[in-house]
Order: C-alpha cells, then structure tokens, then sequence
C-alpha cells in the first residue's frame, strides 16, 4: 500500500479547511485540539492523516474536489471571422462528446493533411463538423441500443 506524500497531505488539510470554511481562528484551534500545534506545517505525516480523517469526518469529500471541465487542456484555435462560426459549432460537438481540440485537429490532418484546425478551409470545417455529427448521433444509436438491452435483460 503507497502511503501518500507530505505535500499532498499538507494540501488536502488546506483544501479541506477552505473546502468547509473554516476561517483561519477556526481551522488552528481545530489543530490544536486534534494534535496541540496550531500549525499543518509542523505536523508529523501521522498527524497530518489524522487531521484529515478528522476533516472527512467534518463532512469534506475528496473524491472529486473539483468538477471536471471539458477542452480544458487548450484554448480553442484562433481562426479568421469568416471561419468563427464553424470553429464554435466544432467547439460545442467536442464539449458534447468530451473530447479535447486535439481530437478535431487529429481528424484536420487526417482528413485533409491540414496541419493546424485554425489553417482549414471553411469547406474543410464543414466536413469536420458532418464527421462530428455523425459521429455523435452513432453514439447516441449506440447509447438507445444500451439502454433497450439493459431493460430487456
């Protein structure tokens, strides 16, 4: 079993106390209470775990702290005004599919040898957009047939 690092420990007492709001008072005399120093820092990793027990108790869930952003890895390509639109329609395909823009300059190189998605053509975006449509309604098929399934079985 991997024991977690200081560091990360260190960070989930600080996200915690935010996470529950715990004001600065608040959060030391909590740390005192459970180990008698008032600061994370000079808290040993057992102590730390404890501590962190003790916030999960309080009702802090790290499971998830932050809920997950689609595309957020690049900003979406710059691309001429004409072009906007088409880039726009493609951005919201991809956040329904969660797919990142790297997905829809994969599909530019492969489909047109088009090395960047912002150097396309209107005719080309359009192609990338009917590829994504079809894409998302074969899994939306995909989806329905699922569904069906799971009621009959």
């Amino acid at each position: 079993m991997k024991t977690e690092s200081r560091r990360s420990l260190l960070a989930k007492v600080h996200i915690a106390a935010k996470a529950l709001g715990l004001d600065d008072e608040t959060y030391r005399d909590m740390l005192e209470a459970l180990t008698g120093k008032r600061s994370a820092g000079k808290l040993t990793d057992k102590q730390l775990v404890l501590v962190v027990a003790a916030l999960r108790a309080k009702g802090w869930n790290d499971e998830d702290p932050r809920p997950a952003r689609p595309n957020r890895n690049k900003p979406a390509p710059r691309a001429t005004p004409g072009c906007q639109p088409l880039l726009s329609k493609i951005g919201a395909l991809l956040a329904d599919s969660g797919r990142p823009w790297a997905y829809a300059a994969g599909m530019a190189q492969r489909m047109y040898q088009v090395e960047r998605l912002e150097w396309a053509k209107p005719e080309q975006l359009r192609g990338i957009i009917a590829a994504l449509v079809k894409d998302a309604r074969r899994r939306a098929s995909r989806a329905e047939q699922d569904n069906t399934q799971e009621v009959t079985a």
